[in-house]
């Protein structure tokens, strides 16, 4: 019995030791401590409310006014509950579906063609171009730039009857060029261009400063093995880059439904026969040009709600490319 009680003593001793090993002391902080944690909670406080104010707030609202139908020139009392009206009748909505779809080739052009432009690009500049820093400088300069004033210098340049690029391509011996933003089949794809090439040297500096990152050893290594600087760019560049293309992917995706000011710009009433229309497009045409508050609200929740469903498998194939 006393054998017993001594082994039982033990066992339940070393139990509690061990709790007490895995539940670790809490450490009470010192008076310095205690103020540097106020400070750092204060500093991020502005942006805090900024985030409450700007992002969190009108989020929760537009979800709110997709369920009411609501003309705000005629004050809050007109305001009434509509349910799943607004979302409902967009199913049937010609503005709506046209701006989807353009939406939809919009990203499927914009997304791949962004990417393999600033990996072409980042590649060059990072072995291959003399006067690096310049040239780095000048393709970032369109991103930095304002998009309405590229809008409108790309306007002139697509411009069907003397523009720059039409003369050029008659030049060449092309009889009819296209009417770019002058035309429904055209319009689209000249606004796509134009983004690609503004936003284009954005991802070309996060893979450029990725490729810096790579060791030089690998490409002596596959020099020796006899690769050439394309096949290494390949077989070495692109794998190691591949967490960042992830990334580039994910940031081009949001930058393509958020498209809206170039289209605004440089197409009247997002180009003939809405050819150039996009959701956000749809979002500012019902709130401020129809006052229609619900729809807009609905197509707003339904853009949040694609970008959010495309983002989170972006996020999980990332997980993925990494591990």
């Amino acid at each position: 019995m006393k054998v017993y009680l001594s082994m039982r003593q033990r066992f339940f001793s070393g139990d509690q030791m061990a709790s007490d090993r895995v539940k670790p002391k809490k450490h009470k902080l010192s008076e310095m401590e205690r103020k540097e944690e106020i400070a750092g909670y204060l500093f991020i406080l502005p942006n805090f409310i900024g985030i409450l104010i700007f992002v969190l707030f009108p989020t929760i609202c537009s979800l709110l006014l997709g369920f009411v139908k609501w003309n705000p020139m005629q004050g809050l009392s007109n305001m009434r509950f509509a349910g799943l009206e607004n979302f409902a009748g967009l199913a049937n909505d010609a503005l709506f579906t046209t701006s989807l779809k353009n939406n939809i080739l919009f990203t499927i052009i914009y997304v791949p063609f962004s990417i393999v432009l600033a990996l072409i690009v980042a590649g060059l500049l990072n072995r291959y171009v003399f006067f690096k820093v310049p040239i780095r400088l000048m393709t970032f300069m369109p991103y930095i730039s304002s998009i309405v004033s590229v809008a409108y210098v790309w306007m002139i340049l697509y411009y069907p009857s003397g523009g720059p690029i039409n003369s050029i391509l008659m030049s060449l011996g092309v009889q009819n060029p296209p009417q770019w933003l002058a035309s429904p089949k055209t319009a689209l794809i000249s606004i796509i261009i134009m983004s690609i090439w503004h936003d284009v040297g954005y991802y070309m500096i996060i893979f450029l400063a990725a490729m810096q990152g790579i060791s030089g050893e690998l490409y002596e290594s596959a020099a020796v093995d006899g690769a050439g600087g394309i096949k290494s760019f390949l077989k070495i560049t692109v794998p190691m880059l591949g967490s960042n293309i992830m990334f580039v992917s994910i940031l081009a995706t949001i930058n393509s439904f958020k498209v809206f000011d170039q289209v605004n710009t440089m197409v009247t009433d997002a180009g003939p026969g809405r050819s150039a229309s996009v959701l956000v497009y749809a979002i500012y045409y019902y709130a401020f040009r129809k006052q229609n508050i619900g729809k807009a609200s609905a197509i707003a929740v339904v853009l949040f709600l694609i970008i959010f469903v495309i983002s989170m498998v972006q996020m999980r194939l990332k997980k993925k490319v990494t591990v």
